[in-house]
């Protein structure tokens, strides 16, 4: 057991610390997410009173501080930072007779690489191709996006830091493309590179880590519903209707779709699951994906989504907290991003919602006093 955790959140303002905010925040959710979730968040409310008076005391005003971009946050549990992210947006302003409450929302740095375009600094056209191990081509549009923001007077400041050994792949940029989506178009392919994650420290450190080595598997705890005081417990475990089922997937990308095969310039994909028809039935699906240029590109696309289509059975949803597990990358009884954690829930007779599960998203909810709700979003694993 865990006794409620101690939260610091230091705002930083174009780089540096001005101080910790906590007191006065409250409502404070933060949430890391793996590469194909998006980015990762933290949200609080503070009381525009109570910030201008915390901001006196650190010797700036609230006009200063509430730059989007400009702003950080890094959210720090327990002495360890977890996470960091920037303000991506003003604030909507609602004052209530003397005072406003200020909703705060920072993305994850992910969302920093969606205003950043893949495009040839001198000719300013579309890149084209480029061929490379994956890790490395992602880091050499990462370095490219530092290097831009530097060159206009404010760098991201990213650091490479453990980056896999990838498979070579190739990639043609046809149009203009931001360095965020060219990522996530590529991080959950099943085939090329395979899956894989770019995962952002709260010090703009990054890793590029292959899926199979990502994260811990978990063999320390077992999560056990319902709950039991005696051991790693599930406060609440449901699974949402599963709606999307499809054996067979016509995958579209760009160009314009013609009857006429000479006028056709659209590139289209399919993929099968003969097993799945065997299993439950016939059925299609279209998917369109209009930025995607190259046939190898969307024949991954219509693989991956066949993989996720193709399985219509119940995907755990489930909620712990502090008292059982802590929300940290590091330490005993942890559960964390990427995370495999075994499951077993004694009151499902199907056994669907029992197995091993990643952990793709870990949502904290924190109050006041500090004690923790945690929901993690589970992907099913076999073979673990």
């Amino acid at each position: 057991m865990f006794n409620n955790a101690q939260y610091r959140l230091n705002l930083y303002i174009n780089g540096n610390l001005v101080g910790d905010v906590r007191p006065i925040a409250q409502k404070l959710v933060w949430t890391r997410r793996r590469t194909k979730k998006g980015a990762d968040s933290i949200d609080f409310t503070l009381n525009d009173r109570l910030f201008d008076k915390w901001c006196r005391q650190h010797h700036t005003d609230v006009a200063t501080m509430l730059k989007p971009y400009a702003l950080e946050c890094r959210v720090v549990r327990d002495g360890v930072e977890v996470l960091g992210g920037f303000l991506a947006t003003m604030p909507a302003y609602y004052p209530k007779n003397a005072s406003a409450d200020l909703n705060l929302h920072f993305d994850g740095y992910l969302n920093l690489l969606a205003g950043v375009y893949i495009f040839n600094d001198g000719t300013k056209l579309p890149y084209g191709t480029v061929t490379a191990r994956m890790g490395a081509m992602v880091q050499q549009f990462i370095t490219l996006a530092n290097t831009r923001s530097s060159n206009a007077g404010k760098g991201f400041g990213f650091v490479a830091n453990d980056i896999d050994t990838l498979a070579i792949v190739t990639n043609t940029f046809d149009n203009y493309k931001p360095v965020k989506e060219f990522i996530t178009d590529r991080c959950d392919n099943t085939e090329g590179a395979g899956p894989f994650d770019v995962y952002f420290y709260p010090d703009k450190k990054y890793d590029v880590k292959s899926e199979s080595n990502f994260g811990d598997v978990i063999t320390g705890w077992v999560a056990e519903y319902p709950a039991d005081v005696r051991r790693v417990s599930l406060s609440d475990i449901s699974a949402p209707e599963q709606m999307d089922y499809a054996s067979f997937v016509l995958a579209i990308g760009y160009g314009e779709i013609s009857a006429n095969p000479d006028e056709n310039t659209t590139i289209i994909s399919t993929a099968s699951n003969n097993s799945a028809v065997a299993e439950y039935g016939y059925c299609e699906k279209l998917e369109s994906y209009s930025s995607v240029t190259r046939q190898v590109t969307l024949d991954q696309k219509a693989a991956t989504q066949l993989y996720i289509l193709s399985t219509p059975i119940w995907r755990p949803e489930v909620a712990t907290n502090g008292k059982w597990l802590a929300p940290t990358p590091n330490g005993t009884n942890k559960i964390w991003l990427g995370d495999i954690i075994t499951i077993k829930n004694n009151a499902d007779l199907t056994g669907m919602t029992s197995g091993t599960f990643r952990v793709n998203e870990l949502e904290v909810r924190v109050s006041a006093n500090g004690a923790e709700e945690i929901k993690p979003s589970l992907e099913r694993v076999t073979g673990v």
